[in-house]
């Protein structure tokens, strides 16, 4: 079995199909040498080193991910305001805070 070049399977479909200028003819040698076409572009690649591309990002994410385990919070995190619930807030001090102390005073009638 002998690998061909491009052209040189057009040579030989030429030979075999002639002179014959048919729809399904015309068609047929479009496909092939669409295919073809096809064929040589993925076997060049598309110009892009995708395996370096996907290792850097696996890389940046995975260092990403573990700078959060380790620093406490992502830069990401830094940008958003703080929401502690279990932090008391401090009242102004011109409010007096008129909420229940006790569990009993929430079903005192006034």
């Amino acid at each position: 079995m002998a690998v061909l070049s491009k052209k040189e399977i057009l040579e030989q479909v030429k030979t075999i199909v002639g002179e014959n200028t048919d729809d399904t003819t015309l068609k047929f040698l479009e496909d092939i040498s669409d295919t073809m076409d096809d064929l040589e572009t993925k076997a060049n690649g598309d110009e892009e080193d995708w395996k370096t591309k996907y290792e850097n990002l696996d890389k940046e994410w995975r260092t990403k991910y573990q700078e959060r385990f380790f620093n406490g919070s992502s830069e990401d995190d830094k940008d958003e305001p703080e929401n502690d619930l279990t932090k008391p807030q401090d009242l102004p001090e011109d409010e007096e805070d008129d909420s229940p102390k006790h569990f009993e005073d929430l079903f005192t009638e006034g």
